[in-house]
């Protein structure tokens, strides 16, 4: 019902308030960050010259790097650095901050400085309006877990010169039914089976830690993926476009085409603004790729299991690039293309096994727990699956069901299959062109369901946002 000219208005007073009700004396970081590259970025949109913009340009940066550095990686530095010093012998120690992480500090600092890098390149023009820049790094869908947007795509939005559309309640709508139904009924459901296995790593067996991490995959997977749905839910409601994070990455044939399909904001970041500049600088396109993905466990959490993770990422990405041409050509031999869709099947099964993998470093406390389930995956599968087998002392709970009763670990089976079901639909089609194809009798099943679904299970289990973390 506002004037055009007065909804920035009340979007920025809603996101401040959305963003103080976690911690109110946080919101200072995000002001201090707000001015610091609105300023840097009017300083740069005044300077014709790449070269007279480089010290604004080196301002934004530092700032924002020195922040984020300060809440997120302060301990993680000082806790190695105090490590090193005890295995040396030297009685020395760096006192620990115990600073409280900032919900969504590395998502709406990267944001800011995609404005920075983008008005420096030339590729943005400064926006001279400071609400409306402040929005753009506030607004609350996106703003504790993304998408980590572009000024070019986002800002002008903010401008809203549109018209009110029912279409884009009916849309959006939608998205947040898609969005709970993957983070309450299968994300959330998973978070205790998961902690199941890997908050006791030490009395995990193979079994148990096989399939936890299959489900841990699908977990964050259904975590994250849900937020984006919902945030881009939300924002349409408003009229606002959000870009997509996820692409169904476990349809993926190939683990490089996983990773264009995930986190698709993020690494779409990393292309831009580091792996395209070390790439001019004529470094070799592997250890371009082992940086970036270096960087982007480092991203992910102040803790060296993310930083192997990215590493282990990092690997199977350069392979899964440096072997493609071979590895067609040994699949054509093989597989003939009247069984190309059970070949895509079988990939994309290995891809989900080798992403899986991976997760165990993403969700161990630390090494010592990575290491200690490492070796148990591959330890007492006979015993084990005869005592599962034989259901000893309702073993199959423990080791099978992961804690759960048999009935509730199907629903959730179920629960998964009728979701990757749903997606395959989704495949080339947006969510509102898949479902706009149903009978009117079936797509209002398929809402009821969807629905009530939700209802059921958000009385069984809630879980926090895995990527509030971040």
């Amino acid at each position: 019902m506002l004037p055009s000219r007065y909804r920035w208005i009340l979007l920025l007073i809603a996101s401040f308030y959305f963003y103080m009700v976690w911690k109110p004396i946080y919101i200072l970081l995000i002001i201090i960050s707000t001015l610091i590259d609105y300023y840097c970025g009017l300083k740069m949109g005044n300077l014709p010259i790449k070269q007279d913009r480089k010290p604004y340009m080196a301002i934004s940066l530092v700032s924002n790097l020195l922040i984020l550095g300060t809440f997120k990686y302060f301990d993680f530095f000082a806790s190695s650095v105090n490590d090193l010093f005890a295995t040396t012998g030297v009685a020395y120690m760096i006192p620990l901050a115990h600073l409280i992480l900032p919900l969504g500090i590395s998502f709406y600092t990267f944001q800011t400085m995609s404005y920075s890098l983008d008005v420096y390149k030339g590729k943005a023009k400064p926006e001279r309006h400071l609400g409306i820049f402040s929005l753009y790094v506030t607004f609350f869908p996106q703003l504790v877990a993304g998408p980590i947007e572009r000024a070019k795509h986002l800002i002008d939005q903010f401008h809203f010169k549109y018209k009110f559309e029912w279409n884009n309640i009916t849309s959006g709508s939608r998205l947040i039914l898609l969005g709970l139904f993957k983070k309450v009924v299968i994300a959330d459901q998973l978070s205790s089976m998961v902690a199941h296995v890997f908050n006791d790593p030490t009395h995990a067996n193979g079994i148990s830690i096989y399939i936890g991490s299959l489900l841990f995959a699908q977990q964050v997977y259904c975590d994250f993926s849900g937020y984006s749905d919902i945030a881009q839910g939300s924002a349409r409601f408003l009229g606002v476009r959000l870009m997509d994070n996820f692409k169904l990455p476990f349809f993926s044939n190939s683990y490089s085409n996983l990773w264009s399909t995930w986190h698709i904001s993020l690494m779409n970041w990393f292309r831009d603004y580091i792996m395209f500049p070390l790439i001019k600088l004529r470094w070799s396109w592997p250890l371009v790729f082992m940086v970036v993905f270096f960087i982007s466990g480092v991203w992910h959490g102040a803790n060296w299991t993310f930083v192997i993770w990215g590493i282990y990422n990092g690997l199977l990405v350069i392979y899964s690039k440096s072997t493609l041409k071979y590895r067609t050509k040994l699949i054509d031999k093989f597989a003939k293309q009247k069984w190309m869709g059970v070949r895509n099947a079988i990939q994309a099964i290995i891809v989900f096994h080798l992403f899986a993998s991976g997760t165990v470093l993403f969700r161990a406390k630390n090494l010592t727990d990575t290491w200690i389930m490492t070796k148990n995956l591959f330890s007492g599968w006979q015993s084990t699956f005869i005592l599962a087998i034989e259901n000893v002392n309702n073993a199959r709970q423990e080791i099978l069901y992961l804690g759960k009763d048999s009935i509730s670990f199907f629903i959730i089976l179920g629960m998964i299959v009728i979701l990757e079901l749903m997606q395959w639909n989704l495949r080339g089609k947006t969510v509102d062109e898949a479902v706009n194809k149903l009978h009117p009798i079936a797509r209002f099943g398929l809402y009821s369901f969807i629905t009530l679904s939700i209802i059921i299970m958000s009385s069984i289990n809630e879980a926090p946002f895995i990527y509030f973390q971040f």
